[in-house]
C-alpha cells in the first residue's frame, strides 16, 4: 500500500502545480474597460525636396596637343575621379574656348570608351575601332601619347595597354604601324 500512496500524491501534486500554471498562466486581472479620452493631434511634416545633392567634381589633367610634338595639359572637372572620367573627357576633345587657343586632339571625334580595367599590375584600355582610322604615322602616334599621359596623371607607376574592339592592338592604320604593348 505504500507504493499506492506515493504514486497517489506524486498524481496529486502534479494535477495541483498543472492547475495553479494554468490559473496564473492566464490574465486573471478582468478589470473594467473605459473609453479613452486622450486627444490625438495630427502632426504634419512638410519636407523640402529640392534639397538635391550637388554632385563632387574632380579636376583631372587631360593632354591634347598644341603643334605635332607639344603636349598641353588641360585641366577638366568630371565627377569620376578615375582613369574611366579621364578617358571620357579626352574622347570630348577640346572645348571652343581651347580650340580658339590653339589647343585640338588627334584623336577622331566618333571613337568611344568601350571600357577601362584596372587589374592590378596593368591599365587596359579599349576603345573603338575608328581609333585607328584617319591620319598617318605621326597621327596615330600622337593618339597613343595622348592616352597615355593622360593615364599616366592618374595611375603614373601602372602599364597601360590599348585594345580595340575587345582585342589587344599589334598593328594600327593603313600603314600596320606597329604598336609596342604596354604603351
Amino acid at each position: 500500500m505504500g507504493v499506492f500512496v506515493r504514486t497517489l500524491v506524486v498524481c496529486l501534486v502534479i494535477c495541483i502545480g498543472y492547475y495553479f500554471y494554468q490559473l496564473l498562466g492566464k490574465e486573471s486581472y478582468q478589470g473594467e474597460l473605459s473609453t479613452n479620452k486622450t486627444t490625438v493631434t495630427k502632426e504634419v511634416r512638410v519636407e523640402n525636396k529640392k534639397q538635391e545633392k550637388t554632385p563632387v567634381e574632380y579636376a583631372m589633367k587631360i593632354c591634347f596637343l598644341v603643334d605635332e610634338n607639344t603636349v598641353k595639359y588641360v585641366e577638366r572637372k568630371t565627377q569620376l575621379p578615375t582613369i574611366q572620367g579621364a578617358i571620357e573627357e579626352l574622347l570630348k576633345g577640346p572645348t571652343q574656348a581651347e580650340s580658339a587657343r590653339g589647343i585640338y586632339t588627334e584623336i577622331p571625334q566618333d571613337v568611344k570608351l568601350m571600357w577601362v580595367k584596372d587589374e592590378g599590375g596593368k591599365i587596359i584600355i579599349n576603345l573603338t575601332r575608328n581609333f585607328e582610322y584617319g591620319g598617318g604615322t605621326k597621327s596615330i602616334q600622337n593618339r597613343i601619347k595622348q592616352i597615355k599621359m593622360t593615364v599616366d596623371n592618374i595611375a603614373s607607376k601602372k602599364p597601360v595597354y590599348l585594345y580595340l574592339d575587345g582585342k589587344q592592338v599589334e598593328y594600327m592604320g593603313g600603314e600596320g604601324i606597329y604598336i609596342e604593348q604596354p604603351l
